[in-house]
């Protein structure tokens, strides 16, 4: 928490606390009652796209461990790795998911609508932990990108392994065409139906895993020019798709643009300005427990807050967002040690010993 890991790279964490910040600012703005000149800024009116920044580095993440295991080892270890990654995500989004369980019960007296949230099929079924459909995502991602690229290693060389992400890329498009064929929604409704499952929401995924790709078995690629010209193309087609149909290219285009921005950020080393503040990186190491809180705690402090605001104006709602945002960090700072690190240091001991019985064995 106080020092950022030296394989860590600032521009990263830059976008990690943007994604972060765009979904809580505009659920903050639907909660205290934006003013239409605000609520029309882009922070307010399409940080819904944090999700899609947040599933691009997600990839990124996910793909880097995973194809550096390929080139290592030939193989994937897939219950390693889904083990490695529950240690990060479960203690926390099961102890919430236990708090809702239990305001639920009191609530409602049934237990039923929790369970999609339980086994990670909210995106499907709906839920009630707020943001659980795109961890429901996320999940359902730790478990298909492994179990992919084993099948796939198994049967073709590491020089064709791109297709993997682009077949990743190309399949939420089409599942969105036959959507739309089907259907006779409009509108939000159309758009709501194919928002939340994987199948017709996870470019930005899929970005990110081909971004890894490159990172790992193709690291001459990125230089600065390289790296520059593919991100303007990205930003460019991702416009062109965009105008063309917004309704079938929305995700497509926000896995573009917001890939074209990790991309910059992968190759931006030194000088880096502003962008090595700590606070990026505090914000970043904490982004998961603020996504998770701030739905729950937004109404709560709505509850305290809202009549003040309302009868103090803008400079009211401005001074609202500042004590919400730090109620929220400060909650997934104490979340964070409580359950969050315990179970971080047990991953890094048993990596560590995994990482030297490996040696031990190699040497002898």
């Amino acid at each position: 928490m106080r020092e950022r890991p030296p394989e860590n790279l600032p521009g990263l964490d830059v976008l990690r606390s943007i994604a972060v910040l765009l979904v809580f600012t505009t659920h903050f703005g639907n909660e205290f009652g934006a003013i239409p000149k605000v609520a029309e800024l882009p922070p307010f009116d399409l940080g819904w796209s944090g999700v899609d920044l947040f599933f691009v580095l997600s990839g990124l993440l996910i793909g880097t461990q995973l194809w550096k295991e390929l080139r290592k080892t030939g193989g994937i270890r897939i219950g390693r790795f889904l083990l490695r990654r529950g240690l990060r995500i479960w203690p926390l989004y099961f102890s919430f998911v236990a708090l809702v369980t239990v305001i639920v019960a009191h609530e409602r007296g049934t237990l039923r609508s929790v369970l999609p949230d339980a086994v990670f099929l909210s995106n499907y079924l709906g839920g009630q932990i707020g943001g659980g459909w795109s961890l429901s995502t996320e999940e359902q991602f730790y478990i298909l990108a492994p179990v992919s690229i084993a099948l796939i290693a198994a049967f073709s060389a590491r020089r064709c392994m791109w297709m993997l992400p682009v077949a990743m890329f190309l399949f939420p498009l089409g599942a969105r065409v036959i959507h739309v064929q089907l259907t006779t929604s409009q509108g939000h409704a159309l758009r709501d139906e194919m928002y939340f499952p994987i199948h017709t929401h996870s470019e930005g995924l899929a970005i990110g895993m081909l971004l890894a790709w490159v990172t790992v078995f193709h690291p001459d690629w990125l230089t600065p020019k390289r790296s520059a010209i593919a991100a303007a193309a990205m930003v460019v087609v991702g416009a062109i798709v965009y105008q063309t149909n917004h309704i079938l290219f929305s995700f497509t285009a926000l896995a573009l643009i917001y890939g074209a921005a990790v991309l910059l950020c992968m190759i931006l080393r030194t000088n880096l300005g502003l962008l090595n503040w700590r606070g990026f990186y505090l914000i970043s190491r904490l982004s998961y427990g603020i996504y998770l809180n701030h739905f729950r705690l937004m109404p709560a402090l709505h509850a305290v807050l809202g009549g003040w605001r309302e009868r103090q104006g803008e400079a009211a709602f401005w001074a609202c967002y500042l004590i919400c945002f730090a109620v929220s960090m400060a909650v997934a700072w104490i979340t964070f040690h409580l359950i969050e690190w315990p179970f971080l240091r047990i991953r890094s001991q048993w990596l560590q010993a995994s990482r030297t019985r490996a040696d031990v064995v190699h040497a002898g």
